[in-house]
């Protein structure tokens, strides 16, 4: 199914990451080997959502991820979260039939069927999405998402740190980044509030590969340095 995007033009985010779905670990492994020469690339995913239970405030009840695309996040976010009711969303309809088969136990639905499966959680989950929306749609986007979030519920954005010289390298070379347009954590920051949200915490993370993940650590102490991969914001809707 192709929706539009506000500018008319079709969702071909969604037809690329259809195509890639079936190789999408495989071509994972090839681009992050020099992160993870094991080829262990669930560490990525792991680490991620370790942060997110470290940062998110309370007993959520329910999350969603928004754009789950095959479910990579969604297998931790169910280690970390045993009790939460887990939801997710993408544009990709073959990501999600893969998504569902591994995960028969979390519900899933399509972006453009929005309006047949609205409703509000306590977290959105947003990881490394917004740099696949062009930057003049990003505000539309954003207002669907914050949609998604009940009053006094949180959202948290993770997204590659464009002043990272080896995170641009790998984003250059990545088949289904080939559109990216990467976003500064100032940037992320001021779009999340232009649409309302209060911006609760924000630091830089992913400082190590997978090979010195030992030392993951001491990223709390380099988090205000602007040379970790990714960066996070946690953010909260106002009641």
């Amino acid at each position: 199914m192709n929706r539009k995007y506000p500018n008319g033009n079709d969702v071909e985010e969604s037809l690329r990451f259809n195509e890639y779905f079936d190789k999408y670990n495989k071509l994972m492994e090839k681009n992050l080997r020099i992160l993870a020469p094991s080829g262990n690339i669930s560490y990525f995913s792991q680490h991620k959502i370790s942060i997110l239970k470290k940062i998110l405030p309370g007993n959520p009840r329910h999350i969603l991820e928004y754009g789950c695309g095959i479910g990579n996040n969604l297998f931790f976010i169910r280690l970390f979260f045993p009790n939460v009711q887990i939801w997710g969303c993408d544009t990709s309809e073959k990501s999600i039939e893969v998504a569902r088969n591994q995960f028969p136990d979390i519900q899933f639905f399509l972006i453009s069927d929005r309006d047949e499966s609205f409703r509000q959680f306590d977290c959105v989950l947003v990881g490394d999405v917004i740099h696949h929306i062009p930057s003049d749609q990003r505000n539309y986007y954003l207002k669907r998402i914050t949609e998604y979030i009940r009053p006094g519920g949180y959202c948290v954005f993770f997204e590659h740190n464009p002043y990272n010289p080896l995170t641009r390298f790998l984003v250059s070379t990545c088949p289904f980044d080939a559109h990216a347009e990467l976003v500064t954590l100032g940037e992320m920051r001021d779009l999340l509030t232009a649409n309302h949200l209060k911006i609760v915490e924000s630091k830089y993370c992913f400082f190590f590969p997978e090979f010195l993940k030992s030392f993951d650590h001491f990223e709390e102490w380099l988090s205000k340095i602007p040379l970790g991969g990714k960066y996070y914001v946690l953010a909260v809707k106002n009641p």
